[in-house]
């Protein structure tokens, strides 16, 4: 090492140049001789206390501003964007909102067919959201940007922050002077933080004869002069251009790299307020539809079935669905009308249908036998589809291959993604062969009652051309043949319905 490096070496550690203790000094008194030279007497250096002035500075705030605290404080986040959105509303849209809630809806469904309803609210959506503009959006939002910051700023708890310097204050009381006693600076720092956060971010060239109109309209009185809230914002800006706070919390924490960090928000109000909107009525209208399905479903059953209660399926119902919707990984999706295509195939068609099929096709002598072949085919698949559902069902008990591995893995989906990934592309598979089953049974039974009513239509002409020994056949059925075929078609057309009823989509095109 030359002699210069070390004549360097030596002076440094006399005189503290690489002391990272020294510098961080140096740079705190540095600070200090800044704070002073900005006239606000906050803080004593030697004891690291905070002046009775930095209290007067909030107290003065705290007078002004008191009148309406204690009502921004009741107010929670969505009565501030009631009271904006109500205050830009126009008449118009005073108006098509009273048909837009809840209630109104559920009312006019109860006098307008679903469909019609729904096409109607769809128009006086567009039309309510059209009013607004892209001008009236953006004085909206900026209007809501602005009382939120100064909702925050009034709600700040300047009593607490006060007590600490005279523990005697009462809060929102002013009868008196405050003796106001200087403090040791950590018991405020994060005060002075939480300050900083709601006073730097306010709109400091705003005009802020809005938010005291509004409020007005509201309350029926201004919160306070809009005169004095003009000098609080003087204030508080030269507080933040000079770094004041800044400062006295770098002294305090004995951290000179300390930077206030806030940062001003603008908030979109409008765009979410029509969107919770549309969400309202799109969900009640969902709503309608599901209780007036729910109605026609259980109509129907009992109808069919005589009872509205229907045995389901062994595993593949709602019980079994349950697991793998708490885990959000899917469900048994068409459990209903699986279970009631069973119940129906083997409680009606293997029985009455089968009875009227016997005669009409067995011993029905068709003028063409190629005739015959589409209802004798509908029937018999209708049969082998019964036994496919019970099948599907049987596959998922958990003692078997199927059922087993879904059991098995199911434990391990919140920690495994191939776990879940198997799980839920087997659940697709065995929904998607539920609802193709439902599918092609709807087809069969069209088919059949589209076969049923050309028989029905054609034995009532003087020559029958499909049947031809009709009256022969007729004497199996000791007469009553027409009303047994007039039954089969009218239950096999309110079952149709009924599956109807059921949205089945599936999810490949096997």
């Amino acid at each position: 090492m030359g002699s210069g490096n070390i004549f360097q070496s030596l002076l440094s550690s006399l005189f503290g140049g690489n002391d990272p203790a020294a510098a961080k000094k140096r740079a705190l008194k540095n600070i200090f001789k800044n704070l002073q030279k900005s006239k606000f007497k906050f803080y004593k250096l030697n004891s690291n206390e905070v002046e009775p002035a930095l209290a007067k500075f909030i107290y003065e705030i705290y007078k002004v501003i008191s009148p309406c605290q204690q009502n921004f404080q009741t107010l929670n986040p969505n009565a501030l964007k009631s009271m904006v959105i109500n205050h830009s509303l126009t008449q118009k849209q005073k108006e098509l909102l009273e048909d837009l809630s809840e209630s109104a809806i559920i009312e006019a469904s109860r006098k307008t067919p679903l469909k019609e309803l729904s096409e109607s609210l769809k128009e006086k959506l567009d039309t309510f959201s059209s009013e607004f503009d892209s001008n009236r959006i953006t004085k909206t939002d900026a209007l809501y940007t602005k009382l939120v910051s100064f909702s925050n700023f009034i709600k700040f708890d300047y009593y607490f922050l006060l007590k600490k310097f005279d523990n005697t204050l009462k809060e929102r009381i002013f009868t008196k002077e405050p003796r106001f006693i200087p403090i040791n600076g950590t018991y405020i720092v994060e005060d002075l933080k939480n300050f900083i956060d709601v006073a730097f971010v306010l709109q400091f060239d705003a005009d802020w004869s809005d938010i005291f109109k509004l409020y007005k309209i509201i309350k029926g009185v201004d919160p306070f002069p809009l005169s004095a809230w003009k000098k609080i914002l003087t204030r508080v800006r030269n507080l933040r251009d000079k770094h004041v706070l800044e400062m006295v919390i770098q002294l305090i924490s004995e951290n000179p790299l300390y930077k206030d960090e806030y940062k001003a928000k603008d908030l979109y109000l409008v765009d979410d307020y029509l969107s919770d909107i549309r969400k309202v009525v799109e969900t009640t209208l969902e709503d309608i539809k599901a209780k007036q399905t729910a109605g026609k479903v259980e109509g129907y059953l009992t109808q069919i079935f005589g009872t509205s209660e229907i045995d389901g399926l062994k595993y593949y119902n709602e019980a079994g669905s349950a697991p793998f919707e708490r885990k959000s990984i899917g469900a048994f999706e068409y459990y209903e009308p699986l279970g009631y295509l069973k119940q129906f195939i083997i409680e009606y068609v293997k029985k009455d249908v089968r009875e009227l099929s016997d005669i009409l096709l067995v011993r029905g002598e068709w003028a063409n036998q190629q005739l015959a072949a589409p209802m004798s085919d509908a029937y018999h698949k209708l049969c082998e589809n019964a036994d496919k559902i019970i099948a599907l069902d049987n596959s998922l008990n958990e003692t078997v291959d199927l059922g087993l591995k879904m059991k098995t893995l199911l434990p391990r989906t919140e920690r495994d993604k191939d776990s879940r990934n198997i799980i839920q592309s087997t659940l697709e598979t065995i929904n998607n062969t539920a609802g193709r089953l439902i599918l092609d049974s709807v087809k069969l039974f069209v088919i059949y009652d589209r076969n049923l009513k050309m028989i029905l239509e054609d034995c009532v002409k003087k020559t029958p051309a499909l049947i031809i020994n009709w009256k022969d056949i007729d004497h199996f059925a000791e007469g009553q043949l027409k009303d047994m075929s007039i039954a089969v078609y009218k239950k096999i057309f309110a079952f149709v319905s009924l599956l109807q009823t059921f949205q089945i989509q599936l999810t490949d095109e096997e």
